[in-house]
């Protein structure tokens, strides 16, 4: 069992997901649809991530800021490949 079988993940289930490596490979294994689906659902029901989804997206997108958001994703567990992929899911979901 997942967090997300119920077609969404709060705040924290994701940043326990983003502890759990096997949790972390299965859900970026998933397809882009079912992740945009999933952030998509989470958002409509909790602000922070929504306010956290659309921060990462514009400062990942901006030369500027990318180094700073990429390190803060780091302290969440995210690389930067994993990072970029949900920004670019979360800008076209």
């Amino acid at each position: 069992m997942h967090p997300w079988d119920d077609g969404k993940i709060t705040a924290n289930e994701f940043k326990e997901l983003l502890k759990n490596a096997e949790q972390k490979t299965t859900f970026f294994d998933l397809p882009n649809e079912e992740i945009a689906a999933i952030l998509k659902k989470s958002a409509d029901e909790e602000t922070d991530i929504r306010e956290t989804l659309d921060k990462l997206a514009k400062y990942l997108k901006s030369r500027w800021f990318r180094k700073i958001a990429l390190k803060r994703a780091a302290k969440y567990g995210l690389s930067a490949e994993e990072a970029d992929k949900l920004a670019t899911i979360w800008r076209e979901a």
